[in-house]
């Protein structure tokens, strides 16, 4: 398998593997824990579940994600946007996010809506610097307390 580091690149079924293990030691980092079999089971099924999902590679290693998933006509869903530890303050999550917003543009979508953790204070100051609002909670999630959008 070759692939480009440092750039994010479309998902293929055969990378899973490679994603498993990547979030097995992402989301501890963050304090959260995966549940493969359980909430985090569309990991799984990637094509049902996502509009889009990336991966950035450092060699042959999955070192960040992040996801598009669709709302509605006009709007989608960040969704899993996370970058090993080991990699943060380099601008790679930065890096993964505009992609994100950029081919959400390009799906013609007109607003973007995410939810987080007030813990990920990095994330959340990212998201923040890119130019997402504060909004209502817009969805049923028990685990989030931040709920943004970002009008494109």
């Amino acid at each position: 398998m070759l692939t480009k580091s440092f750039e994010p690149i479309e998902y293929h079924k055969e990378y899973e593997p490679l994603l498993i293990s990547f979030l097995e030691n992402c989301l501890p980092e963050s304090h959260r824990c995966l549940d493969i079999n359980g909430r985090h089971s569309y990991y799984l099924s990637i094509e049902e579940h996502f509009k889009g999902f990336w991966c950035m590679f450092d060699g042959n290693r999955i070192i960040g994600t992040v996801a598009i998933a669709e709302l509605d006509s006009i709007s989608c869903e960040l969704k899993s946007l996370y970058l090993s530890e080991k990699y943060h303050g380099m601008g790679y999550g930065k890096k993964l996010l505009m992609h994100a917003v950029n081919k959400a543009k390009n799906y013609e979508y007109q607003k973007m809506y995410l939810d987080s953790l007030s813990t990920s204070t990095k994330a959340v100051a990212l998201y923040r610097r890119v130019g997402f609002i504060d909004t209502e909670k817009y969805n049923s999630s028990v685990y989030s307390d931040v709920f943004m959008i970002l009008e494109l």
